[in-house]
């Protein structure tokens, strides 16, 4: 008989905390980790970590898998990356409370249009069988995943659940339909939520073109929600998407003032995101970070989530995106027949010339700098070597115009190729400084989100792959570290993210050398017959969660061992 249900043997085992890694042995009974250290007995699972680390599962904090853990219940690609725990309902679009049919559709469209999660996909799988909180948490407590899952309190269903959809993203609050929004957001901290969480960007647009609710609410609503979040045992975080994202350094810097008022209204901590560094004003997410790190030394946890990725904006040539927006011709060609005449207009001379001078005027604006060198190639499927290079380095090693490696491009892939647009954060030596900076909290994962022009959910494997194995501004237990117990710490998953004697086995077993992402891919496996994007994981070993493995060498085993995690 075993000793043990699962035994690791012989990895180095890089705990979470940011100690050195050390050779050991891993025992788990139940979903507990009982011993770190030699282990004698053996193990009814043994799995052989010689030659790799073993550290905890990564905590995936941003997501958007709200919907997908109806139909995906392996919560892919997260969990082939080695994510053990996901939080969902991000940037306040959650699937709680729906009172009425009017706001479940306001619900389903804004998800649709701002997280581009596919309706088709909605529709076909997501149940909607509950109506308050307390439904919503049984409802989702029964669906058996690979994953845990922790929740927030999305602002956007709670101000239509008191106001109305209409009402919701058009106007401030009364005082008495404050009142009844935090008492919302109170049911669910009761319930088992982490926090709240909403969207503030200007620039943002709803369903139909409408406003967002953090838009339009007023800061009596918001400071409320803070207190409110105060009040109740538990986590309490205020997340959220700022209203200054997209906006220049003087309005960044003063939004921050106002998440230092939300942290004082809480006296819980504020998690804004993503910090980034910009083209036009470089080294303003620095400046950002510490700003935080002079508020945390004042009280004020101001906590800013960078992404270790470059902001981007994928975009098919085929569709109106930005890139087709920015050139008329181009633009023009996609309305009047997509892809067949933008074939048409590749064989015009004339359209051509216009095209290329239209593509060396290109204005700057808060979306695109209008820098071929800030527009790399992500996806082709017949030009592999193209991958990751960018379009200025293309033409002028082809001694062609910019304008002419798209189109040739886009036609040679039958316009599959995905042009991404650095948004933010285009110089990796920038970036770099982000991610190594002591107040960065990484995360902005989005995963379940723009299924068809993003693949940042490969954030933990990056980091290790980039910044620890490429480019050495992390050392692999800092990287650990980062993407494991201060997500558990910050977000008051209690015995998880650490290593030790007692705590939850969630665990990862990767090669350090080869560990990262390898192919990027189109999948279809969405409800409805959908498609989306992929990064291809590599070197992980194999994953456990609550001391069931759940991956080997990147393939799913079936198992559901996922726990509902709850706050208070």
């Amino acid at each position: 008989m075993s000793a043990h249900d699962l035994v690791v043997r012989g990895a180095t085992v890089v705990d979470g905390t940011g100690a050195p890694g050390r050779d050991a042995d891993v025992a788990v009974d139940a979903d507990r980790i009982v011993t770190v250290g030699e282990v004698s007995g053996s193990g009814a699972t043994e799995l052989d970590g010689r030659g790799l680390v073993l550290a905890p599962g990564w905590i995936d904090t941003h997501t958007h898998l709200d919907a997908n853990q109806f139909w995906d219940p392996y919560l892919t690609p997260c969990s082939r990356y080695g994510v053990t725990t996901v939080v969902l309902a991000n940037c306040g679009y959650a699937l709680a409370p729906l009172t009425t049919p009017e706001q479940r559709e306001y619900v389903i469209e804004a998800l649709v249009t701002v997280e581009q999660v596919p309706r088709d996909a909605i529709d076909a799988a997501v149940p909607f069988d509950w109506s308050d909180h307390a439904s919503y948490v049984d409802a989702i407590a029964r669906v058996e995943t690979a994953l845990n899952r922790a929740v927030l309190v999305g602002h956007l269903p709670v101000r239509a659940a008191v106001m109305g959809p209409e009402a919701a993203c058009r106007r401030a609050a009364t005082p008495a339909e404050i009142d009844a929004i935090c008492a919302l957001v109170t049911d669910g901290l009761r319930l088992g939520a982490l926090g709240f969480s909403t969207d503030q960007v200007v620039g943002n647009v709803g369903p139909a073109g409408s406003a967002l609710p953090g838009q339009v609410c007023d800061d009596a609503e918001l400071l409320a929600v803070a207190r409110a979040l105060g009040s109740v045992p538990g986590p309490g975080l205020l997340t959220m998407a700022p209203r200054a994202l997209l906006l220049d350094a003087e309005h960044r810097r003063a939004d921050l003032a106002w998440h230092e008022q939300l942290a004082a209204a809480s006296r819980k901590p504020v998690v804004i995101g993503p910090v980034f560094d910009t083209y036009d004003e470089p080294g303003v997410g620095l400046d950002l970070l510490d700003a935080m790190g002079a508020a945390q030394a004042r009280g004020r946890q101001v906590v800013g989530q960078v992404s270790p990725r470059p902001f981007e904006l994928w975009t098919r040539l085929d569709a109106p995106g930005v890139l087709v927006r920015v050139l008329p011709t181009l633009s023009a060609a996609v309305q009047a027949g997509g892809a067949d005449a933008v074939r048409h207009l590749a064989r015009d001379p004339e359209a051509m010339d216009r095209l290329r001078t239209e593509g060396a005027r290109i204005r700057p604006s808060l979306i695109f700098s209008g820098r071929w060198d800030h527009v790399h190639i992500r996806y082709s499927p017949r030009s592999g070597d193209l991958r990751d290079r960018d379009v200025e380095t293309i033409a002028a090693a082809r001694g062609e115009d910019p304008v002419d490696v798209l189109i040739d491009t886009a036609i040679g892939d039958d316009f599959e190729t995905q042009f991404a647009i650095a948004m933010r954060s285009p110089d990796d030596a920038r970036l770099g400084a982000l991610v190594g900076h002591p107040a960065a909290q990484l995360g902005g994962s989005d995963a379940g989100a723009h299924t068809q022009s993003n693949t940042d959910s490969c954030y933990a494997v990056w980091t290790l792959q980039h910044w620890v194995r490429e480019r050495g501004v992390l050392a692999l237990e800092a990287a650990v570290a980062m993407l494991t117990s201060r997500q558990a710490d910050l977000f008051g998953l209690r015995d998880r993210g650490r290593i030790a004697p007692g705590t939850h086995a969630d665990l990862v077993l990767f090669d350090p050398a080869r560990v990262g992402i390898d192919d990027v891919r189109y999948v279809a496996d969405l409800p409805a017959g959908g498609t989306r994007l992929v990064a291809e994981p590599v070197g992980i070993a194999a994953s456990v969660v609550n001391g069931t493995v759940v991956t080997r060498d990147g393939n799913i085993t079936g198992a559901r061992p996922g726990t509902l995690l709850r706050g208070a």
